[in-house]
């Protein structure tokens, strides 16, 4: 209905938008700049910043720029990863049957992420929703990372997770792997002007050049996200849909209003 009545190509603001319509703003381009540079030194870093900020877009971004034939990308998003089911989730993922004892299989990635790398392809493992994992299994990426005598690593490792996972890292526990972190970055929100510039380029992307969003409707938007990416796409669509119900052209207020409502609960 929205699609239709506002002309879209497209429905925009969409959660699983394709890579090359993703609006690039400037948090998503300096920690995408971080990961390219963290990937290609072979880097460990760290991605924190609250839920909804784009710190996976833009580890998807990244993941969808490198050169598939240079780098193997390992995505996971696991809360309840253990030092034990970490080695064979790895070597389940290069395809290689796991042993029955953890340090043979500790043993065997070392191995085969060294071999891979010699071979020409880097791998990158990413640990998504970092944040939820004790501190016993995150002081085991220091022992993952670990590749003669930390002298070389073959790998590039990511942490990624809320914005506890930085107050988390500095646990005594944590030292030495907090200390083997050469990239951090903190994603914060967008500004006002961004998010005018977000809403433009998501409109734009889905072939709608005019002005949909009233000025005040997108100050209000970015009021009430306070600049969160993934309440704006919410907010956006909630006020769309209203905005069509009722047969209104152009996004106010009222329409944001009434989405922010139904996000609210109130």
């Amino acid at each position: 209905m929205m699609t239709e009545f506002f002309g879209f190509a497209q429905e925009p603001f969409d959660r699983d938008i394709p890579v090359e319509r993703l609006v690039a703003f400037h948090g998503h381009s300096e920690l995408s700049a971080r990961l390219i540079y963290a990937t290609e030194h072979r880097h460990m870093a760290l991605v924190t910043g609250d839920t909804g900020t784009g710190k996976t877009t833009a580890v998807r971004a990244v993941m969808k720029r490198m050169d598939e034939s240079q780098y193997k990308f390992m995505y996971i998003a696991n809360a309840g990863l253990t030092p034990k089911t970490l080695y064979r989730v790895i070597l389940e993922r290069l395809q290689i049957q796991p042993r029955f004892r953890q340090v043979d299989n500790q043993a065997l990635v070392h191995q085969v992420l060294e071999e891979s790398y010699q071979k020409g392809q880097q791998v990158v493992i990413i640990v998504d929703e970092a944040h939820e994992l004790d501190p016993q299994m995150l002081a085991e990426f220091r022992f993952l990372n670990n590749f003669r005598a930390d002298s070389f690593s073959p790998i590039s490792l990511w942490l990624v997770g809320q914005t506890e996972l930085r107050e988390k890292m500095k646990l005594r526990i944590l030292t030495s792997l907090s200390g083997r972190i050469q990239i951090r970055y903190h994603m914060g929100t967008l500004t006002e002007a961004e998010v005018q510039d977000y809403v433009s380029k998501q409109l734009a992307s889905v072939g709608q050049e005019r002005t949909i969003f009233s000025a005040d409707a997108v100050k209000l938007i970015a009021r009430t996200s306070q600049g969160n990416p993934r309440l704006i796409n919410t907010l956006c669509r909630g006020a769309l849909i209203d905005a069509a119900t009722l047969g209104h052209s152009v996004v106010d207020n009222s329409h944001v209003e009434r989405a922010w409502m139904e996000v609210s609960g109130s």
